[in-house]
């Protein structure tokens, strides 16, 4: 089932294109990798579906981003709201410098969905579904900045869904991490994939087979291949993306 549907996205910073013509579906509750060279246009695209590119001067959308078949570039857009239900984990770690319950807890102080015994119970959950619950319940208080990487990571994915949003946009997760780490951030996302729908920006092609379901190839700001993960990468249509996926090109 279709969770965001792009059709015809054009993107500007200033007077430079950086992407063409994209057109494709996201479906609901799968993972759906996006891989391509450096510079290719991967994260802006992925900023474009919770509108993160807003806060950069000059820039310039052409095309619709449906959300639930509603266009999330349309002048009435609540944008904050959009941002709860698309939610964004970064390529570094950014926990807040606070407590791990404060970071967790901070997004339903925020939007005051939560207290007491109530906001509790949705850190607790949110820290026992990104697996990381067993590992910091005896000392909540403890500063997150003093987690490891791959601990931050996960409590940065714990913070993003407290605030319970449909879709989680993820930027190279586990780019600075180390490959135990790494793994349990992938297990992670395959355990999430259930109740969400994730697009994840990755540089490591064993990941994005690994890990998802869809892939989509970008190449100079286009969208050259889309298609289920297993055929792009054994039988690719393009032969750009088989250069890319074999080493031989990007």
């Amino acid at each position: 089932m279709a969770k965001i549907e792009i059709e015809h996205l054009n993107f500007y910073y200033g007077s430079k294109q950086a992407l063409s013509d994209i057109s494709v579906v996201i479906e609901d509750r799968k993972i759906t990798a996006l891989i391509g060279p450096s510079g290719c246009g991967k994260s802006t695209f992925l900023r474009c579906l919770n509108r993160m590119n807003d806060t950069i001067p000059g820039i310039r959308v052409e095309g619709q981003v449906l959300l639930d078949g509603q266009d999330i570039y349309a002048s009435d857009t609540d944008v904050v709201g959009l941002r709860r239900r698309v939610g964004m984990v970064f390529q570094r770690p950014n926990p807040f410098p606070q407590s791990i319950f404060d970071n967790v807890a901070f997004g339903p102080r925020v939007l005051g969905s939560h207290n007491g015994r109530d906001l509790f119970d949705l850190v607790e959950r949110s820290l026992r579904e990104v697996v990381l619950w067993d590992e910091v319940k005896d000392d909540l208080t403890q500063d997150a900045l003093s987690l490891s990487l791959g601990q931050q990571q996960r409590l940065c994915i714990a913070r993003a869904i407290t605030v319970e949003p449909e879709v989680i946009l993820m930027d190279e997760p586990c780019s600075a991490l180390d490959p135990i780490a790494t793994l349990k951030i992938e297990e992670l996302m395959k355990r999430l994939k259930k109740d969400y729908c994730i697009v994840v920006v990755t540089h490591n092609m064993q990941q994005a087979a690994r890990v998802s379901d869809w892939t989509g190839f970008f190449w100079l700001g286009e969208l050259v291949e889309f298609d289920d993960t297993e055929t792009m990468f054994t039988r690719p249509s393009q032969r750009l993306t088989e250069d890319y996926i074999t080493g031989r090109a990007g």
